[in-house]
C-alpha cells in the first residue's frame, strides 16, 4: 500500500508541476501579443501624426504654417488690389490725355495730385 501511496505521490507532484509549466507558459503567450500590438500601435499612431501633422508634437508646426501663409495670402492680395486700382487710375488718365486734351489745353489750371 505504501508503494501505490508513493507512485499517487510521485504523479501528483509530476503532474502539479506540468500544470505550474503550462500556467506560466500561457501567461507568456498571453502577454507577448499584447505587447507586441501595443508597440506597433504607438508606432502607427506616431506615424501618422508626422504624416498629417496631427497632435501636439507635429500639428502645432503645421498650424504655425498655415497661419503664416494665410497672413501672407492676404497680404499679397491687399498689394494686388492696390496694383489694380492704381492700374485703373492710369488708364484713366491715358483715355482723358489722348481724348480731352488738345496741344492749346492749359495744363495749369489742371488739379494736381501729389499722392497715387
Amino acid at each position: 500500500m505504501d508503494e501505490i501511496n508513493q507512485m499517487i505521490t510521485t504523479c501528483k507532484e509530476t503532474r502539479l508541476e506540468k500544470v505550474a509549466e503550462l500556467i506560466t507558459e500561457i501567461e507568456r503567450l498571453l502577454e507577448e501579443p499584447e505587447q507586441e500590438f501595443n508597440g506597433e500601435y504607438k508606432n502607427s499612431i506616431e506615424e501618422l501624426s508626422a504624416k498629417d501633422g496631427l497632435g501636439k508634437t507635429y500639428g502645432q508646426p503645421r498650424r504655425f504654417a498655415q497661419e503664416r501663409l494665410r497672413s501672407e495670402m492676404t497680404k499679397c492680395e491687399e498689394a494686388q488690389k492696390g496694383v489694380d486700382k492704381l492700374l485703373a487710375k492710369l488708364a484713366t488718365l491715358c483715355h482723358k490725355s489722348f481724348n480731352e486734351y488738345s496741344q492749346d489745353f492749359d495744363y495749369s489750371k489742371e488739379k494736381q495730385s501729389l499722392s497715387i
